[in-house]
């Protein structure tokens, strides 16, 4: 039973996951080591009942991976992959930290104000790894739509960034 619910995971999930893995790395090696991974967790982890939401399951250790081999590369940067305030190093200084924190209430602010429809593809897109067929397909719009509505939100959470950035140049201008 077990191995017949990995066997369909894999057939229904493998070539999007490989997707999102390669827009995330630099090689297509790297990769598809990375989603063999996914799924070796997966098979070591899975229990019998199965999963309630497998492709969800599926995205997280991805993420998971990613998170640890960006850290591998690169150990003094920690990216920040989520809306959460990470700490770059246990020494950070504390303008870093409270720069890092604004950031992520603006960004958080700035999702909250978009139309529902951008900050649904925005997440869809940065988050699950979905392309712009599967978002146009979810929202019921074109995918031409869907890449518009991604592009869109960026650029609102750009620009309300830079706006921040500004904000504190201006402020340490006057100091």
């Amino acid at each position: 039973m077990r191995e017949a619910l990995f066997e369909s995971l894999y057939r229904q999930h493998h070539r999007e996951l490989l997707g999102f893995l390669r827009r995330q790395l630099e090689s297509g090696e790297q990769a598809a080591d990375l989603c063999h991974e996914v799924y070796l967790r997966l098979l070591n982890t899975a229990s019998e009942n199965g999963l309630e939401n497998p492709r969800a399951y599926l995205f997280r250790i991805a993420r998971n991976l990613l998170i640890d081999h960006r850290r591998r590369q690169a150990p003094e940067l920690i990216a920040i992959d989520t809306l959460e305030p990470v700490l770059v190093c246990p020494r950070a200084c504390p303008e870093a930290d409270a720069c890092q924190q604004q950031c992520v209430r603006q960004l958080t602010q700035t999702l909250a104000g978009l139309p529902e429809r951008l900050r649904q593809a925005l997440i869809w897109h940065r988050m699950e790894g979905m392309t712009q067929r599967e978002i146009g397909r979810r929202l019921g719009v074109s995918e031409r739509m869907a890449g518009r509505y991604i592009a869109q939100a960026v650029t609102r959470c750009q620009e309300e960034l830079d706006s921040l950035e500004l904000d504190s140049l201006e402020r340490a201008a006057r100091h």
